[in-house]
């Protein structure tokens, strides 16, 4: 899933609502060489410390296009 304007880095450790899905923020997911093999150079340099955030989903449910990310 991507975001735009959510601050992944406050989600680690906590729980969080997108769509009616519970989730909740484990660590977070810094790029790597193996991503960068996979693109063009220059792309794990720019996503440092934007990466992402690995998730456990707590509760099902669905999630849709335009979806909020809620902290609970």
């Amino acid at each position: 899933m991507t975001t735009r304007d959510v601050a992944l880095n406050h989600l680690v450790g906590e729980r969080f609502r997108v769509g009616t899905a519970v989730c909740e923020g484990v660590e977070l997911c810094e790029p790597c060489s193996h991503l960068e093999s996979l693109t063009q150079e220059g792309t794990r340099s720019a996503l440092v410390h934007r990466g992402g955030l690995r998730a456990a989903i707590v509760e099902d449910g669905a999630i849709r296009v335009g979806d909020g990310v809620e902290p609970l």
